[in-house]
C-alpha cells in the first residue's frame, strides 16, 4: 500500500474562494471527508501540502491560516477523518524565489524525512498541475482531481489520471493498489436466513489467505438467520438503519462497502431496491441471484416463494437460476449466468424452490469466483464480457444439481 497520501488543499479538500482567511468561509469539498476517512481506516497516513502565498503577500498572517486550518480539521473530525501533518509554504513567489513552493519538492521531501516515506510509494492528489508534478518526478502515483466547475488543469502533464472528486480519486487508487496486494474482497447484502450467503461463506471464507474472501455481510434488518451465519465464520456485519431515507440509505451502503473495501458487492437475498447512488457508484459490480430464468418472471415484489407459485401458474415447464448485474430497476440489469431446472409433474413452489435452491448454490459462487479471476468483466455501461466460459460443457443437463 501507499507510505502515505499527499493531498493539495484550496480546492481538493476546501473550496477555494481565494485567498482564504476566514475559518467562518471554510467549506469541504463533497466526499472529501470521507477520502480522509478511507485512508486513515487503512492505516495509510494524510498530509496536506500546501501553497500560502497569501501570507507573504500580506492578505493575511500566518495566525490567520492556523485558525483556518483548525476550523478544516475541526470539520474533518465531525467526520470521523483527521490529517496527520500539515506543510505550507508562506513565499511570495513574486518577491522570492523558494524551494518549497509547490511544484517545488522540498516540503515532500521534508515530510519524508520526518515520517520515514518512500516518496516513489506514495500518492500525490490535487487540483493543479503544481499539485501532481512533484510526485512524478518522484516516480510515484498521482491523481489530478476537477476544479468547482468540472474542468481540470490543462497545464497538467498528459497521462496523469483524473478523477472528479477527491473521494473518487482515493477510492479508485486504494482498489487499483489492493488488486495487487489483497484478496479479491467480496461484500454481501441480506434480508434472511442466509443459504445463499453460506454458499459463499464456503467458498471464500474470512480471515486472511485465499485469493478471495467475503470481507463483510450488511443485513436489511436485525436478528435474521445471515447475521448468525456470519458471526459463525467469524465475518464483520452490520445492520443498515431502519426507516432511512432514499438518501440516507444510499449514504449507509456507501459507507458499508467503503469498509468492506469491496471489489464486487453481492445481493444474497436483499429484498430492498438498491439506491441510484450505489449502483452508479460500483457499476458492474454489484450481481443478484434470482429464482428464475430472467426476464421472465421479475420484476418488483417478484421474490422467495412468490416467484415460484407464478411460475407454475403460468404453465411453464422450465424454470431456474439466474445471476445478473444490478441496475436501477428490480431484475433488469444484464444476465451474467443461468442454469436451467424442470418444472416437474406435480411440483408445488415449495418443492420447485427447493430444487432451484441447489443450484443457486452453486451458481452464485462460480460467478463471483470468476469475477475474482477475471475470467468474466463488465464494461463501463455495466455489461458483462466473459474471457473463459464458466463451464468448460457447453450442453445443459436439465437437472437438481448442475453436471
Amino acid at each position: 500500500m501507499f507510505d502515505a497520501v499527499f493531498l493539495d488543499r484550496d480546492g481538493t479538500l476546501i473550496e477555494d474562494p481565494g485567498y482564504l482567511s476566514d475559518p467562518a468561509e471554510v467549506v469541504l469539498v463533497p466526499g472529501a471527508s470521507d477520502a480522509v476517512r478511507i485512508l486513515n481506516e487503512s492505516g495509510i497516513p494524510v498530509i496536506l501540502i500546501t501553497n500560502q502565498s497569501g501570507i507573504g503577500r500580506g492578505y493575511y498572517t500566518e495566525a490567520d491560516f492556523m485558525a483556518v486550518q483548525a476550523e478544516v480539521e475541526r470539520q474533518l473530525a465531525a467526520h470521523g477523518a483527521h490529517l496527520d501533518d500539515v506543510y505550507f509554504c508562506p513565499h511570495d513567489p513574486d518577491r522570492e524565489t523558494c524551494a518549497c513552493r509547490k511544484p517545488g519538492s522540498a516540503l515532500f521531501r521534508l515530510a519524508a524525512r520526518e515520517h520515514g516515506l518512500r516518496l516513489h510509494n506514495c500518492l500525490f492528489v490535487g487540483d493543479r498541475a503544481r499539485d501532481v508534478v512533484p510526485g512524478i518526478e518522484f516516480g510515484a502515483n498521482a491523481i489530478l482531481v476537477a476544479g468547482p466547475d468540472g474542468r481540470y488543469d490543462q497545464t497538467a502533464p498528459v497521462g496523469v489520471p483524473r478523477r472528479a472528486a477527491p473521494f473518487e480519486a482515493i477510492r479508485e487508487a486504494l482498489r487499483t493498489e489492493r488488486q495487487l496486494s489483497q484478496p479479491f474482497q467480496i461484500a454481501v447484502f441480506v434480508s434472511g436466513s442466509g443459504t445463499n450467503l453460506q454458499a459463499l461463506l464456503d467458498r471464500f471464507p474470512g480471515g486472511a489467505g485465499g485469493d478471495a474472501r467475503v470481507s463483510r455481510v450488511i443485513a436489511s434488518r436485525p436478528g435474521i438467520g445471515a447475521i448468525a451465519r456470519a458471526e459463525t465464520a467469524g465475518v464483520p456485519w452490520s445492520v443498515l438503519p431502519a426507516g432511512a431515507s432514499p438518501d440516507g440509505l444510499a449514504d449507509a451502503m456507501l459507507q458499508e462497502l467503503e469498509l468492506a473495501r469491496a471489489d464486487i458487492v453481492v445481493l444474497a437475498g436483499f429484498l430492498k431496491l438498491v439506491p441510484e447512488a450505489v449502483v452508479r457508484t460500483y457499476r458492474g459490480r454489484i450481481l443478484n441471484i434470482h429464482p428464475a430464468l430472467l426476464p421472465a418472471f421479475g420484476g418488483n415484489g417478484m421474490y422467495g416463494k412468490r416467484v415460484h407459485e407464478a411460475v407454475i401458474r403460468s404453465g411453464a415447464r422450465i424454470s431456474g437460476a439466474t445471476v445478473h448485474v444490478v441496475d436501477e430497476e428490480y431484475d433488469h440489469g444484464a444476465i451474467v449466468a443461468q442454469w436451467p431446472v424442470p418444472v416437474l409433474e406435480g411440483d408445488d413452489a415449495d418443492s420447485l424452490a427447493a430444487r432451484i435452491l441447489t443450484i443457486e448454490h452453486r451458481l452464485l459462487p462460480d460467478v463471483v469466483g470468476a469475477f475474482a479471476a477475471g475470467d468474466v468483466v463488465t464494461d463501463q455501461a455495466g455489461r458483462p464480457e466473459w474471457i473463459r466460459p464458466l463451464y468448460a460443457a457447453e450442453r445443459f443437463e436439465l437437472g437438481p444439481t448442475i453436471a
